[in-house]
């Protein structure tokens, strides 16, 4: 459609970022689409005169050599400009592209390109909402095009044209109503985009459309048809088979699939749990295949009763891959079909009617613009709605917290859309599923629920059930801070700023006599001045309290001691001031609320919509008043109370946490004793007992069984563990001492690894402290050191990035002590810098050994131990994946052999030859012990 038009894409390779820190382009490449195809291209060296600094060299394969005869750019420049005539500018990132290169024009004395640009990365975003990534090479990937030479700009060149081309015929395939929605909005985009999608809707206009068969408009929104779930009745004659060899069977059906007597004992441990009724915890070590072990026999059950078996992750990732992976290879095997559902909280999915609302108003801001046309174009996507399918920006996601689903009624706007409402069809998905896959927050946020969702006396499966209890912790815990009351105000404004007052204000000067909104204007900045002077005293007694912590991020529990003190006393003076003016705040808006609710019905969907949203902020500034009264004045003697907050930004972090100390309590009441439970994960045992996890979570009250099968992999043959006895004891130096002891450790087994190291710290201070001593030494600059909170990105995004680098060091805490996973010779040797006992002065620890001893309990066996064990196993088992891995665990920590309980954590692993060594030694196994190359 708009094929007569000349694009000229181009790429350059740079000895630098930007042109003004001593940059030039040293590589520069064209290629011409015209008539919609590819019709030439060219490619040329530049000599930058000057050295390509080493990183580009390593990253581009270009060196000083390959553009040593090559023309400078004024050279060029002639023929540069000749490509870009009458042509529109197409690059991926065009802005640095064309920056560049205007920057070179203007010093070679030619004028700089003024003309179109189109940028393939925002480009990309608008018509591929749910990509991964937006990074050229994945991208490429996931249209199988050429690009053999990544940054290298004759293949970068290549590579963009061809997804251009790619691009633009999704875009031209869209429907009209959602081209002219785009072309709306295209005018906020920093490319000209507005300019191929005028064309379209200008040529689409001209001829009727005949819409695909999986699409539909409705209300002018191009929707994807919703395939609704048939109504399942339950079937008794649908039996799981009894014999072993039926089973083997029914496993043999998958490709790939080989016999695991693990495997098949973790099956009949979960019948025989479904049969019995008894709640049942299953430890399966690694390679066990235990999600196959309780999905087969979860089907099977769900069949023969006629209602859904719940499979309760920890993460929503967690939740995807369950479904990506192992339930489709369930429904490859079984000889019916099996039908999945997957529930999350009310926030994950999009509310139509508020998106629509928000599609009218005048859109301003870059990263909401393209977060609403990613939506539209979702929109022909998407069946569930879900906006964990969607790729958005930070911006993005504050957009989606204004059109996400929040309340359960139905106003006029959202009836309007009820048929596609997505909550609605999630629901009744779920309803009619054999398998619902939902995360641990959402599952205890139902169970706790007036109105669950999930089947009532029905059958759980909740998996990595060693982090059940933290998250209903966090879960069933409440927070406080400035932010969250900004928030709330800022989404009511004044009435000159356009928000939600300015639309009652509306409202009521069509419907009814027009209030002054004077009162709760002032009553507004009342609350703001109050609350503000009062967040910054109180974030300032925080930050004195806990200045002998060298670490940024802080935390410091509330307790009865705090309390007595004399500082204290004043800060409860300033929270009853707050209180005070909340509550006033909260009687103004009630008086301005109440008669547009008493006419509510008579008001249009759109007018409805916004009382409603008042309505809902309203509550939400009760509920931080109850929180805050709660928190500062009669906390519940079975909560922790404290503070957080980091230091560097102190006034937008800072927080106030409460939780219970004993969820176990909860957990027994809302989901043990209405529902049939089994639990399982890699890693529940303590010195061969459940004992600790069943007491931390409810289970000690019941009659339950156990289950043991253990991992199938030859531990003794594949793995080594060491233990350096020339490293200083971890408690008998500081932090700079030990952390030089570890990076130079890190250090020497680099070359002998080939990276290929994964090292786990408890301390974010000691991971940078060894990340920066490892670079100022130089020693290590030809590999890509990634570190989690000084390298961007989350922890999946750092994991693939490892995974993709030949010579990487991932130095991790938090998270990546388990859950990622990285088999085969990517990850050769682990380093385990500390045991994983979590800080003393961790509120809740804190907390919970307090109650452990007034109980008459030690707290360091009874909690401390078993909870380091369990990390520490979650550690040891990122370095074995598969059958055929191999690998070395390195573990500095010297009490695993000084202390009296150390020998509780080398028995908690499996059957591994333990040896001391120092570094010389260490370095020799290494070598010996892994395969040559990566």
């Amino acid at each position: 459609m708009n094929n007569d038009l000349r694009f000229v894409v181009a790429d350059f390779e740079t000895t630098g970022h930007s042109h003004a820190s001593g940059g030039r382009i040293m590589q520069a490449a064209f290629v011409l689409i015209e008539k919609g195809i590819i019709t030439k291209q060219y490619d040329t060296y530049l000599n930058p005169h000057a050295p390509i600094p080493p990183f580009i060299q390593e990253l581009t394969g270009i060196d000083d050599e390959m553009v040593r005869g090559a023309p400078a750019f004024l050279d060029e420049a002639g023929r540069f400009r000749e490509w870009l005539e009458d042509a529109i500018f197409v690059a991926h990132n065009v802005t640095f592209d064309v920056t560049f290169l205007n920057e070179e024009f203007k010093e070679a004395g030619y004028p700089a390109f003024d003309g179109l640009l189109i940028d393939t990365v925002e480009l990309a975003k608008i018509v591929l909402p749910a990509a991964d990534s937006y990074k050229l090479s994945d991208l490429s990937g996931q249209f199988d095009l050429n690009h053999g030479q990544p940054h290298r700009a004759d293949s970068d060149a290549y590579a963009t044209a061809q997804l251009f081309l790619k691009l633009m015929e999704r875009l031209e395939r869209l429907p009209l109503v959602t081209v002219e929605r785009l072309t709306k909005l295209s005018i906020g985009l920093k490319s000209d985009i507005h300019v191929l999608l005028a064309r379209i809707a200008a040529q689409k206009k001209m001829r009727i459309e005949t819409l695909p068969e999986e699409w539909t408009v409705y209300r002018g929104l191009g929707l994807r048809k919703k395939e609704r779930p048939l109504k399942r009745e339950p079937n008794e004659d649908t039996l799981f088979p009894e014999e072993e060899e039926a089973k083997w069977s029914l496993l043999s059906g998958m490709p790939g699939i080989e016999r695991r007597d693990g495997q098949m004992e973790m099956m009949n441990a979960v019948q025989k749990s479904f049969e019995s009724g008894v709640h049942t915890v299953i430890e399966a070590g690694t390679g066990t295949g235990k999600s196959l072990a309780y999905l087969l026999p979860s089907v099977y059950k769900s069949r023969q009763s006629g209602k859904p078996v719940v499979i309760s992750t920890y993460t929503v990732l967690l939740q995807h891959q369950l479904l990506e992976r192992e339930l489709k290879k369930i429904k490859t095997m079984l000889p019916f079909e099996v039908k999945t559902a997957v529930l999350k909280g009310k926030r994950h999915y999009l509310d139509l009617s508020r998106f629509v609302r928000a599609l009218k108003e005048r859109e301003t801001n870059y990263d909401r613009t393209i977060a609403k046309m990613q939506i539209l174009v979702w929109l022909l996507e998407t069946m569930t709605g879900d906006g964990d399918e969607l790729n958005l920006s930070s911006g993005g996601l504050l957009l989606w917290e204004e059109v996400c689903q929040v309340d359960d009624y139905l106003n006029k706007s959202k009836q309007a859309w009820r048929s596609h409402d997505f909550f609605l069809y999630a629901k009744d998905v779920a309803a009619n599923a054999d398998i619902i896959v939902t995360n641990h927050s959402f599952l205890i946020a139902d169970i706790k629920s007036e109105r669950p969702l999930l089947p009532k006396n029905g059958h759980i499966i909740v998996d990595e059930a060693h982090q059940f209890e933290k998250a209903a912790r966090e879960r069933l815990g409440k927070e406080l801070s400035l932010s969250q009351l900004k928030f709330m105000l800022g989404k009511i404004g004044t009435a000159d700023e356009k928000r939600l007052l300015y639309q009652l204000e509306r409202i009521e000067n069509k419907h009814l006599s027009v209030q002054s909104s004077y009162e709760l204007v002032r009553q507004m900045a009342a609350v703001l001045m109050e609350a503000e002077e009062w967040f910054t005293s109180v974030s300032a007694f925080f930050e004195e309290k806990t200045k002998r912590t060298a670490q940024s991020k802080r935390q410091m529990a509330i307790d009865d001691d705090t309390r007595q003190t004399a500082a204290w006393q004043q800060i409860e003076w300033g929270a009853e001031r707050i209180y005070k003016e909340v509550s006033l705040f909260i009687e103004a808006m009630s008086k301005k609320i109440t008669p547009l609710a008493q006419i509510r019905g008579e008001l249009q969907a759109r007018d409805e919509l916004f009382v409603d949203d008042a309505a809902a902020i309203l509550e939400r500034c009760r509920k931080w008043n109850e929180c805050l009264f709660e928190l500062l004045f009669r906390p519940d003697d079975g909560d922790v109370v404290w503070m957080e907050g980091d230091v560097r930004s102190l006034m937008n972090t800072f927080v106030i946490r409460t939780q219970p100390i004993h969820a176990g309590a909860l957990i027994k009441d809302y989901l043990l004793d209405r529902h049939h439970v089994v639990f399982t994960s890699a890693t529940l045992t303590v010195e061969n007992s459940f004992r600790f996890f069943a007491n931390e979570i409810g289970l000690t009250q019941y009659s339950y069984n156990e289950c043991v099968v253990n991992s199938p992999f030859n531990y003794a043959e594949n793995c080594r563990v060491v233990i350096p006895n020339d490293v200083p004891e971890v408690n008998e130096v500081d932090s700079d001492v030990y952390a030089a002891a570890v990076a130079d450790y890190i250090i020497a087994a680099a070359e002998s690894a080939g990276g290929r190291m994964l090292v786990l710290f408890t301390s974010f201070d000691i991971l940078k402290k060894t990340y920066d001593y490892i670079r100022d030494t130089g020693l290590l600059d030809d590999y890509a050191i990634i570190a989690q909170g000084i390298t961007n990105g989350s922890v999946t995004r750092l994991t693939k990035n490892f995974r993709q680098y030949d010579k990487a060091i991932l130095l991790g805490t938090g998270a990546f002590w388990e859950g990622i996973d990285i088999p085969g010779e990517d990850l050769s040797v682990l380093f385990i810098v500390r045991l994983p006992f979590a800080p003393p002065d961790d509120p809740f620890v804190s907390a919970k050994s307090r109650q452990l001893r007034e109980d008459g309990i030690n707290p360091f066996s009874a909690y401390s131990l078993p909870q380091a064990i369990i990390r520490f196993r979650q550690g040891f088992g990122r370095l074995i994946r598969t059958q055929s891995d191999r690998g070395i665990a390195v573990i500095f920590d010297r009490r695993i052999v000084s202390s009296r309980y150390g020998k509780s954590f080398l028995q908690s692993i499996p059957d591994v030859q333990a040896i001391e060594e120092d570094i010389t030694g260490t370095i020799e196994l290494i070598e010996k012990w892994l395969p040559n190359e990566k």
